[in-house]
């Protein structure tokens, strides 16, 4: 009777907290206690769950991520999960983890033997990540359900985005939480069931908004950072202290603690009024079609969980958060919580605990020394925190529309560090010669011609365009055809085409999609994200979208780039001269004629009539409307347009000047494009640059010659 009614006013407690949504689908009260020697966590949590659908209900289904990691014939590991952001997984007894369920009521009755696990996706008897409970009474259309599951969770040497390392602990995916029960009409199904995935190496998650109230015990002397504003802590007196962070309108919770001679945590405050200028509120205002108080961005507590060794980088954090606050909040909508808190994690590169999301809360991750331009953790930082607003905002299903979260932050984040941080270029120098990050060798060589665009240099193995740009390009590139973006993402091929399909090729995608759109874009992009906080769209609602704002029918192009596999290639080459003059046999006046060519001088090429013709091909299999911009040596030029439909097509001149280039895409909307090095053609090509670059190579062979000859 005691806990019926302690339980009770639990319950009252979070309804009464609840004021920012006035009825979400979920509310949790969770209380957990951390050992920081065993690893462990044991955990205690009320779930106050409605049905939301006209459907009735038979069970309920919960994911237990932390499973993945409870030995190797997981799905996860099945996938190839022993490897995860540059970390390998440690084969040790501490680094096999768990979640272990000790009871299981549903308004007051215990389940706990019902409980099972059940494998939807893959059918592995093993995998133990997803859990059913049948229910004894079905839950009714718009009926409610209390859950109390007391629990332990055994945390993994840091891996895969959770886990411990000596004394850090990234605590996430770390308790039982109820998947997402989607009605008809919801994501546009037909039929309404569970939508509870297993947990797959190349997938993220999916939840219902809901309300968090947690309690953390922790050691006094450790520091604690958590999703949510920390409202209240107290000391037990045993040497441990219990934090309580609460929030609303959120679909997860993690969190993170450390000795704090490890850590510094720094608080400060984004103040808009000094971040934004009256006109950029101006200038955006009009671009988006909204009121200027919309566009205006709110004061925001930023918490910095950093490591000591780095703290030099502390104003390099700042900046970048800042930066993504004021950006796409300018973009897409003010950021709606009044906290955030970022944490980086021990180096190197987090060792598996760096760049990942979670609600009002994200990892970064640094090196001990990293350069200037480099842009990291800048990049990361933009990145992590940009998913608060796609995926934590607008809610889609990462399992089932990866791209729809990935995709459009990678996009956003290239935006911000270009706004920020001014244009970046992907290559590194050597001798002077710009050389491509990474892999350059594993490009494809290039269809002949490739001559350089305006100017710019473009050789046979690089592309010089801005690095959001041409990272993409050269992994979609080799990974184009391989899966399509509107997909089920642990069913692509690897995780190499995973990653272009959930984030570079959706980038190019929005990229072009925003070329082709132009002043409509803002408006469109806005409308998608405001429309859909705090929802779970799909494609198909971001298809609609742009159809309704632009007022124009985008489907010939979602048809090619969302469900097709097929690549964006137009090739440009010309030929011009002077006209073939008569020569052979012409009827004059009812006789055959005999007319020989005048012999003139070298330059009467340059004083007759002249012939051109320009040929544009399609060599990829997307078909694209094509715009060609054609210049003559006097200087004009002419734009003409093909539906490009068909393989080929050619535009013939005569009467006008010679061509001096030729070019497809001249505006340069198709980032999908892939070679651009073909896109355009020169009659001369430009050699200031190659010999430029010729002469710091001679350069550099005269000093280590000499250096050489030092020895001889």
């Amino acid at each position: 009777m005691r806990r019926s009614l302690i339980l009770a006013l639990v319950m009252v407690a979070i309804g009464a907290q609840a004021k920012f949504i006035p009825d979400p689908i979920v509310q949790y009260k969770v209380d957990a206690r951390l050992d920081p020697q065993a690893k462990t966590l044991k955990g205690h949590e009320v779930i106050r769950w409605r049905n939301h659908t006209s459907d009735t209900i038979p069970d309920l289904q919960f994911h237990l991520y932390l499973n993945a990691f409870k030995n190797n014939l997981s799905t996860f590991f099945r996938e190839g999960g022993a490897s995860s952001r540059r970390v390998r997984f440690r084969d040790e007894a501490d680094s096999w983890a768990y979640v272990a369920v000790q009871s299981i009521k549903v308004d007051g009755e215990d389940l706990t033997a019902r409980m099972q696990y059940i494998q939807p996706d893959d059918g592995n008897p093993y995998d133990q990540t997803v859990m059913r409970v049948p229910l004894s009474r079905p839950i009714a259309a718009n009926g409610r359900v209390t859950i109390e599951i007391e629990w332990t969770s055994k945390l993994p040497r840091v891996f895969a985005r959770t886990g411990f390392l000596d004394n850090f602990f990234l605590v996430a995916q770390w308790f039982p939480k109820p998947g997402v029960y989607e009605g008809p009409g919801d994501r546009h199904r037909e039929q309404g069931g569970w939508n509870c995935h297993q947990f797959h190496v190349s997938t993220e998650f999916y939840a219902d908004y809901g309300t968090f109230d947690v309690s953390l015990t922790v050691p006094s002397d450790y520091e604690i950072a958590a999703s949510g504003d920390e409202r209240s802590s107290k000391q037990n007196g045993d040497g441990t202290t219990t934090h309580e962070f609460y929030q609303e309108e959120i679909h997860d919770f993690a969190w993170t603690t450390q000795p704090q001679s490890q850590v510094q945590k720094i608080v400060r405050t984004f103040r808009a009024d000094e971040q934004v200028t009256p006109s950029e509120i101006a200038e955006w205002s009009r671009k988006e079609g909204v009121p200027p108080e919309e566009v205006r961005l709110k004061d925001v507590k930023v918490t910095l969980f950093i490591q000591r060794e780095h703290a030099s980088q502390i104003e390099r954090h700042f900046r970048a958060v800042f930066a993504a606050l004021k950006w796409y909040g300018i973009w897409y909508g003010k950021y709606p919580y009044d906290v955030v808190t970022f944490v980086d994690p021990p180096s190197p590169f987090g060792l598996g605990a760096g760049g990942m999301e979670y609600p009002t809360f994200f990892t970064a991750g640094t090196s001990y020394w990293p350069a200037a331009r480099q842009l990291s953790p800048e990049g990361v930082i933009v990145h992590e925190f940009g998913h608060q607003f796609w995926y934590g905002l607008v809610g889609n299903n990462e399992f089932e529309e990866a791209w729809l979260d990935e995709g459009f932050n990678s996009y956003s984040t290239g935006k911000v560090l270009e706004k920020a941080y001014g244009p970046n270029y992907a290559y590194q120098r050597v001798f002077g010669v710009p050389i491509p990050v990474q892999s350059w060798l594993n490009l494809p060589v290039p269809r002949y011609p490739w001559k350089g665009v305006d100017g710019v240099p473009i050789g046979q193995y690089w592309e010089w365009v801005p690095e959001y740009h041409w990272q993409p390009s050269r992994r979609y590139w080799q990974e184009a055809e391989t899966d399509a973006m509107e997909r089920f993402a642990w069913l692509d091929l690897n995780r190499s085409s995973y990653g272009v399909q959930a984030y570079d090729k959706p980038e190019l995608t929005l990229r072009t999609l925003e070329g082709l759109l132009g002043e409509a874009w803002p408006k469109v992009i806005r409308t998608y994200h405001m429309r859909y906080r705090f929802k779970h769209p799909d494609a198909i609602d971001f298809m609609n979208t742009v159809t309704e704002v632009s007022g124009r029918d985008f489907k010939w192009f979602f048809d090619q780039t969302l469900y097709g596999t097929g690549r964006l290639d137009y090739s440009v080459s010309f030929t011009t001269g002077a006209a073939p003059e008569k020569d052979g046999f012409f009827d004059e006046n009812g006789k055959q004629v005999l007319v020989r060519p005048e012999k003139g001088d070298e330059d009467d090429d340059d004083k007759g009539p002249v012939e051109s013709e320009v040929l544009v091909r399609r060599l990829g299999e997307m078909v694209f409307p094509v715009t060609v911009r054609v210049k003559f040596d006097d200087g004009s030029e002419v734009f003409e347009h093909w539906d490009g439909q068909y393989r080929w097509q050619k535009f013939k001149y005569t009467n006008k000047p010679k061509i001096v280039m030729a070019e497809v895409d001249p505006d340069r909307q198709w980032k999908l494009e892939v070679p651009r090095t073909d896109n355009s053609a020169l009659k001369e090509p430009v050699k200031l640059a190659p010999e430029k670059w010729y002469l710091r190579w001679v350069v550099w062979i005269q000093n280590v010659l000499m250096a050489f000859s030092f020895f001889s």
